[in-house]
Parts: C-alpha cells; structure tokens; sequence
C-alpha cells in the first residue's frame, strides 16, 4: 500500500520513465520501417494495386514522437506548475473541433488501412519483414481501426440526433 501511494504521489515520474521507453519504441519502428524499403523480398512481394505506404507510416511514427514530446513537456509543465488555468476566447473553436475531427479521421483511417496491407502482404519467410516492431504496427493499426470506427459512429450518432431534432 506504500508503494502503491509512493507511486501515485510521483506518477509524473513513472509516466515520463514510460513515455520515454514509447520514445525508443517508435524510433526503432520507425528504423524499421525505413529498413523496409531496401528489403528485397519485402518489396518483390508487394502487390501492384495494393502498396504499402511507408512513407506514410514513417510520418505517421513521426507523429506519435511529436505527440509524445508534447505529453512529456506538458507533464513536465504542470508538476513545475508553469501552466495556469487561463479560459481564452472559444472564438474559432468549431471550426478546429471539426477539422481536427476530419484529421484524426482520415490519419486513423489510414493507419488501418496500411497496417492491414503490411499483415496480409508481410512473407513468413522474409527475415527483414519479420522483427517485433511489426507487431507495434499491428498494434497501432488495430487501435487506430478502433478510433475511426468510433469516430465514423460517434459521427453518424450526431447527424442521426440532428436529423430528428431537425423534423421537429
């Protein structure tokens, strides 16, 4: 029970410590994902309608290193208590709800999508394909599939409501 309040009192430590091992993580994903691309069997493998985007999923990796370092500083932000509640103007604020919104959909989509490819095109017997860090991509593609369903239903849920509230 001490540990356990030792560590809830410090937790901006364990998740900088963790967040610091996604960091390494994503680095080497993306390395091999760079790796990827002067693979031999990898790319005689690829079928000519259904390329796998590296490229995009060496952005998207990039991504994720960005977002991380904005979590690790505004973690680090707020144990220093650098960041005071300040309510801002909300002028403008739709306008980014939505297109972040249509981002985040079309990045997850995406995502999915060629996370998907590289498990159906990947070879058992192609060494350069088969290292842990496709096992990270799969895991990526399988939570961004869950965030673009959620998002495509939390979409359709909010225009299925505003169509009724529009008949009334």
């Amino acid at each position: 029970k001490i540990l356990f309040l030792y560590i809830m009192q410090n937790s901006y430590i364990v998740q900088i410590i963790l967040s610091i091992i996604s960091f390494f993580i994503l680095i080497s994903v993306y390395q091999y994902l760079d790796d990827l691309k002067e693979c031999s069997c990898f790319v005689e493998n690829q079928h000519p309608d259904y390329k796998i985007n590296i490229d995009f999923l060496k952005f998207y990796q990039i991504l994720e290193i960005i977002t991380l370092f904005i979590f690790i500083v505004f973690v680090s932000m707020y144990k220093s208590t650098l960041i005071k509640g300040d309510s801002g103007e909300k002028k403008g604020m739709r306008f980014f709800v939505i297109l972040s919104t249509l981002v985040f959909l079309f990045i997850t989509g995406y995502v999915s999508y060629s996370s998907i490819l590289l498990y159906f095109m990947s070879k058992k017997d192609c060494m350069c394909v088969n290292k842990w860090q496709k096992y990270i991509i799969y895991i990526q593609g399988t939570f961004n599939t869950i965030y673009f369903l959620r998002i495509i239903f939390t979409l359709l849920f909010v225009f299925l409501i505003l169509s009724f509230m529009m008949k009334k």
